[in-house]
């Protein structure tokens, strides 16, 4: 099927509006079919150069009667099911559904009814009949009339909803004549909701569940006014005579404004098995005078008060300085309702170290806190604001602390100058020694372009354990002890805690939300601020795991280095290390092909053709200690990443050594190899840090990890997030207990038990160093999380726009509030750094002292361990084992 043509070669088409095709034909050439922004594909279309077909139209302009040759080609046609359309003889075509918002599209069609058309002329005051206003004007074909003539279904729903009542205490409608008045207020027919009360009373099983997920197990008599048991469907295990089907049970909705029936209706999204009304109402044994009251006290509403007893808890075991950590962190993250309300009434456990030493400086004098202390403490906390999200207080509606503005702004020069040049010395007469061939290769060519001040863009080509780490430490200590200033920086957390001052690229260039959307993105650094500065002054730039980050992250620091150091040439004269392997995780593009990928990956850039290849290629295993099986392992895996490993043909599977890996037959075979007798080593940190378990999808990873979490001891406690509809008169369209899990997001109920092995899912601290924990003590009779015991810990890092991406896919606005973490052992791939780094070092036996010192500082990635696993992206593992 071929559109048009229209646009410029004929402007008069009726499907033309400003001069451009309300279609947008003809379309461009595309060598992959890809994902659109906006969720819809974007097929794939040959060029004619390409192998595309093209052919010629006669077509008439204007008023001319002859008919000249057009040619067309794969840009004009339209998307189309050659099967479908040859059957119906109609252009049908047919996509994925791959958002809410496209599903909602397609359910608004299917239920808007006929279409209707209607004119005539009627007299002033005539009555309107709106039944035979109906019959006349909607439009019915022949062939749907024939349908209905031949009573045809004309449409089939599944699976069944259950429509559910909600209504306050002997709140429910009732329905009476003058016949049975009295019985019915004596005894008024059971709603929904009343019945559940009553099941409740007597149905143990009833007891374990919400509301909404009655009519999946029991069917609504509509006459008897009662729920019943189902007789149809599957066994529900453990429970004699439940059954279980796919019904749905949808509560109605409340607006917010009806206050007292909404919260009730959050309740029953969020207690089981409630008696009565006043069941629903009792909290820890006390009974609330309002539903209000009750889901406060739950924690279901969105005030400060739960932010407020995490300050309190934190401030018995937290010193100030991390006090103020964790304020920043709930100005920053959490979306306080009144911050200063907060401040106000912790303003003195924030400041209590500054009184202390204000007090050792003043022994004479009795001090008690000053707006000079106060203001103090602002400062640092507005320090930690300005580097976790760009704001200061005066935003937040905080006081604005009193200081020059030159403080605030050589504030970001004073961590790139700030280093011991005595202490970088000592380093590199220690290490510098310990370089090997092809290491020393890299240094001093990095070196000498630093040097000629001409700038330029390298990449490291460095697989896992070719000491990648060691090299980019020592070129970051050279540039520093000459006092000059060098950028660490990486694509993921854990990374940028191996490198010497390093921080995440998100958080050192200040990338934009919507950079994979954006055509020309710039990083958010204003002229004149303390990061501008750093950027203007800077040598040397290092990023590592740059294979990661999305081609456009590195074209908006082209443009933003050009910009501020008045420099056009490719990023603005800077000398720019990209580290990284393209064996390894590309771009993660959801929902997007591997065409999406390519599109978003380095090499896909025009900065590419600048930038000049460097490699590491040693194994430090095997230089360091003979170790001639690592050698092999790390070698059969670089085969397999460069794609020379053998597939068949018709399942696209490839084998592996029998040898190469312990094949498991099982999933629960693989927890036990991995993580055996856990409770008997769950608090052992040396344990749990030297093992992890890897899995392609967060699916896998959140199943397991719920499994391995149920063996633990201890009374699992539960924290719900706080859901709020941004606009209040879209309310209607959020479900309570909402069903649809965002990528990226920990679970709307986090379940933890006394000790958990946990994953960060989103950095939130500015300084590396503070952003990694491992081990999480919860109060199980608090209703709020304590975090304990900063260690290590896998991290998986994610980038805010993926965040900004869902307020696409959804249809209306929604604010969530979290903590955002999710217990686990289990891992993604771009998670596991260094997890195993202590294990690797342990394996390692030193054959001397100065080759111990270089194992320690090469032992930089397990990422050789993972590499064959994350290949299963493009192709799967086949052997005659687990699959």
């Amino acid at each position: 099927m071929i559109h048009g043509p229209c646009g410029s070669i004929k402007p008069g088409a009726s499907g033309m509006k400003d001069g451009k095709c309300t279609k947008k034909y003809p379309r461009n050439f595309v060598d992959q079919t890809q994902t659109g922004e906006d969720g819809y594909p974007l097929y794939k279309r040959r060029s004619p150069e390409d192998g595309g077909m093209k052919t010629k139209i006669k077509m008439r302009f204007g008023n001319s009667s002859r008919p000249i040759d057009m040619e067309i080609d794969n840009r004009w046609v339209v998307s189309y099911c050659p099967l479908l359309s040859r059957i119906f003889q109609a252009h049908i075509n047919v996509e994925y559904c791959n958002s809410v918002k496209s599903i909602k599209y397609i359910c608004k069609y299917v239920n808007k009814g006929s279409d209707q058309a209607v004119f005539g002329w009627e007299k002033d005051g005539t009555a309107i009949d709106e039944v035979q206003r109906y019959l006349m004007s909607r439009y019915i074909s022949s062939n749907e009339a024939v349908w209905r003539i031949l009573d045809f279904p004309i449409h089939e729903r599944h699976p069944m909803v259950v429509h559910l009542a909600v209504h306050l205490e002997n709140g429910q409608r009732v329905y009476f004549t003058e016949d049975n008045l009295l019985d019915r207020v004596n005894e008024p027919p059971n709603t929904t909701l009343t019945a559940f009360f009553l099941l409740c009373q007597k149905d143990d099983f009833a007891k374990t569940l919400l509301y909404c997920d009655v009519p999946k197990y029991y069917t609504w008599n509509a006459s008897a006014k009662v729920f019943k048991r189902r007789a149809q469907g599957t066994v529900v295990p453990g429970w004699n005579g439940v059954r279980a089907t796919d019904a749905l049970g949808r509560v109605y909705t409340v607006h917010p404004n009806n206050f007292e029936c909404f919260f009730l209706r959050l309740l029953l999204h969020t207690v089981k098995g409630p008696t009565s009304c006043e069941a629903l109402r009792t909290v820890n044994g006390q009974i609330c005078a309002t539903f209000r009251e009750a889901c406060q006290i739950r924690g279901l509403l969105e005030d400060d008060a739960h932010w407020n007893s995490t300050m309190i808890e934190a401030a018995a075991a937290q010193s100030p300085a991390r006090l103020r950590y964790l304020f920043a962190i709930l100005l920053t993250a959490c979306g306080l309702s009144n911050p200063r309300q907060l401040w106000e009434s912790h303003k003195e456990s924030l400041t209590e170290d500054i009184l202390m030493q204000v007090r050792r400086q003043n022994p004479g004098i009795d001090l008690v806190y000053t707006s000079d202390m106060f203001n103090q403490a602002l400062i640092f906390i507005e320090d930690k604001v300005v580097e976790m999200g760009g704001k200061y207080l005066k935003d937040l509606g905080l006081p604005i602390p009193q200081r020059h503005m030159s403080d605030r702004l050589s504030r970001e020069m004073l961590r790139e100058t700030s280093y011991d040049v005595n202490e970088l010395n000592k380093y590199l007469l220690t290490n510098e020694p310990l370089l090997t061939e092809d290491q020393r290769i890299v240094y001093n060519a990095i070196l000498n372009l630093v040097k000629e001040k001409t700038g330029g863009i390298f990449f490291l080509d460095a697989p896992g354990g070719t000491g990648k780490t060691f090299v980019l430490n020592l070129l970051l200590a050279k540039i520093r002890q000459q006092k000059k200033i060098a950028i660490a920086m990486a694509s993921s957390g854990i990374a940028a805690t191996l490198l010497h001052g390093g921080r995440t690229a998100h958080s050192t260039l200040k990338l934009p939300l919507n950079l994979t959307h954006s055509e020309n993105p710039l990083c958010n650094i204003s002229k004149g601020t303390g990061q501008a500065k750093v950027l203007q002054e800077c040598e040397l730039i290092v990023w590592d795991e740059c294979t990661m980050a999305h081609k456009n992250a590195l074209e908006a620091l082209d443009r933003t280095l050009q910009d501020l150091r008045r420099n056009q040439t490719v990023m603005g004269g800077v000398a720019v290390l990209l580290v990284g392997d393209f064996r390894q995780t590309l771009p993660i593009i959801p929902k997007g092909t591997m065409a999406d990928e390519l599109k978003a990956c380095l090499k896909a850039s025009n900065l590419w053709r600048y930038v000049q290849k460097l490699e590491l290629t040693t194994s430090m295993r095997v230089h360091l200690h003979g170790d001639l099986s690592a050698g092999r392992f790390a070698q059969e895996l670089l085969t397999l990443g460069d794609g020379k490993v053998r597939v068949d043909p018709t399942s696209g599977l490839i084998s592996i050594l029998e040898n190469f890996c312990n094949i498991v037959q099982s999933v629960d075979e693989l927890k036990t190899s991995v993580f055996s007798n856990i409770r008997h080593h769950f608090n052992d940190h040396k344990w749990l840090c030297e093992r992890a378990i890897l899995a392609p999808k967060n699916d896998s990873v959140n199943t397991i990890n719920l499994q391995i979490q149920q063996q633990l001891p201890g009374q699992a406690t539960s924290y719900k997030s706080i859901d709020t509809v941004v606009d209040v008169d879209q309310a209607n369209s959020f479900t309570i207990s909402i069903s649809y899990h965002f990528d990226h997001l920990s679970p709307n109920v986090l379940t933890l038990s006394g000790y958990d092995f946990f994953q960060f899912i989103r950095t939130t601290l500015g300084e590396p160093e503070a952003n990694f924990l491992n081990k999480i003590s919860v109060k199980t009779t608090s209703s709020f999380i304590l975090i304990e015991n900063s260690l290590d810990i896998f991290n998986q890092d994610i980038d805010d726009e993926e965040l900004d991406t869902l307020k696409e896919q959804l249809c209306f606005k929604m604010k969530n509030d979290k903590f955002l973490i999710k217990p686990g052992v289990l891992s993604g791939f771009v998670s596991l750094k260094e997890a195993l780094k202590e294990k690797l070092n342990q394996q390692i036996k030193p054959a001397t002292k100065k080759k111990q010192q270089q194992s320690n500082n090469n032992v930089s990635s397990i990422s050789s361990l993972t590499l064959s696993i994350q290949e299963a992206r493009t192709s799967s593992l086949s052997s005659s084992g687990h699959k």
